[in-house]
C-alpha cells in the first residue's frame, strides 16, 4: 500500500495497524511491548536497526 509520500506504508504483522516510522521490523510499539516486553523489544528496535544501517539484513 501506497502513502500520499509514494513510500510503501508498513503494517504491523500482528494487529495491521500502520506504523509511521523507518524501523526495521513490521511490528508496532504496542505488539511488540505485548510480545516480547520493553527491555527486549528495546534492543530488537535497536540491533535491527544498526544491522538496516550495515545492510546486513537479507531483505534489504
Amino acid at each position: 500500500m501506497k502513502s500520499k509520500g509514494g513510500k510503501m506504508g508498513k503494517k504491523c504483522v500482528y494487529c495491521k495497524c500502520e506504523i509511521h516510522d523507518d524501523r526495521q521490523l513490521d511490528v508496532c510499539n504496542r505488539c511488540g511491548l505485548e510480545v516480547w516486553g520493553d527491555k527486549m523489544f528495546s534492543a530488537i528496535i535497536q540491533n535491527m536497526g544498526e544491522a538496516g544501517k550495515k545492510h546486513n539484513l537479507p531483505f534489504q
